[in-house]
């Protein structure tokens, strides 16, 4: 109950890295709608949820990350601020600390979910530990502080760090430093492969003109590396140089060496499976982590479609998964 609930109160705000002046926000960040929906039924005080703390949250958090970012990786001059960083490169970074999976993964580090004011029947669920319940926990937190300390960004900026530790965070994952494409384009560049830039040509587009869906190459060489799927050309580029960069890494690991870009894999197999029955060109899509995965065994999933015809694979690596879901759509063709 919330009673018991304040008894916890400064262990939370140890956890988080903030102390705060109005108590009842704080336990708000804490409080599920169905915990509020029994309350109604044998208590006249009327408790609010954390449903719009979250919301607050959500748009704060964003605003926090980029504060981060703008502070450990640029530097004022006179001509304004520059960065070796490029805008895709911030995106890339932001999405992935704000990424839903990860905000859980930093809630259940944190182990604060174990607080939360739930109804009976959620109690009996165990919905405490689900993914989505411990990312809206974290942004109604997030929420909570922004209102307590007067919409100051610098008290909620020292909490986003302590709670997502995004100093450990980017040191563990450097490569989230730089976005796929610019890789890509710096791989092609090195002296040892003396490759020519990546080339990004447009598949097919799907979809009425407002809700378009592209899928794009990423081609090296004359050799489609990886494709990948988006709302606008942008963000399906970003997915196939994504794919073709998990490619070229899995190759030339194969290798031993630089990689030609000439190796046969099975997503090439399948391409030239699917071009000889004079099907789709196959698209390959990241659906991120696995359902399980957790950060001492992270499994990635990928799918793999070609036409009516799709497959799945999960692995711990993203090259793996990819290679794994074209050779079920490739043994599945086979069949037909």
């Amino acid at each position: 109950m919330r009673e018991d609930f304040e008894k916890h109160i400064p262990e939370i705000e140890k956890a988080i890295g903030y102390t705060f002046s109005d108590k009842s926000l704080l336990t708000q960040a804490f409080t599920r709608t169905s915990f509020c929906n029994e309350q109604k039924k044998s208590d006249a005080v009327r408790y609010s949820s954390n449903e719009v703390l979250e919301f607050f949250g959500d748009g704060v958090l964003s605003l926090a990350i980029i504060t981060v970012l703008l502070s450990n990786n640029t530097e004022r001059y006179e001509y304004g601020i520059k960065t070796p960083l490029g805008e895709g490169d911030f995106s890339n970074i932001k999405s992935k600390l704000s990424d839903k999976k990860n905000l859980s993964q930093s809630m259940k580090e944190l182990g604060l979910q174990k607080f939360l004011l739930v109804g009976e029947g959620d109690e009996k669920l165990g919905i405490k530990n689900e993914p989505s319940v411990m990312e809206d926990l974290f942004e109604s937190i997030i929420g909570a502080i922004y209102i307590d300390c007067g919409m100051h960004i610098p008290t909620v900026v020292r909490s986003v760090t302590v709670m997502l530790d995004t100093g450990t965070y980017l040191t563990k994952n450097s490569e989230l430093t730089q976005s796929a494409k610019n890789a890509v384009q710096e791989w092609c560049a090195d002296k040892r492969r003396r490759l020519p830039p990546p080339v990004y040509k447009t598949v097919s587009e799907e979809g009425p003109d407002h809700k378009k869906v592209y899928t794009r190459a990423c081609v090296i060489n004359g050799r489609v590396m990886g494709t990948g799927v988006g709302k606008n050309c942008k963000i399906a580029d970003a997915a196939a140089a994504e794919s073709a960069l998990a490619l070229l890494r899995e190759e030339e690991n194969k290798n031993g060496g630089v990689s030609e870009v000439r190796s046969p894999d099975a997503a090439s197999k399948l391409r030239s499976l699917a071009a000889k029955k004079k099907l789709p060109a196959p698209v390959f899509t990241d659906l991120g982590e696995c359902d399980g995965s957790d950060g001492y065994a992270k499994m990635y999933e990928f799918e793999c479609s070609v036409g009516n015809v799709s497959a799945r694979a999960c692995a711990r690596s993203k090259s793996e998964a990819r290679a794994m879901a074209a050779k079920d759509v490739i043994n599945a063709l086979k069949g037909v």
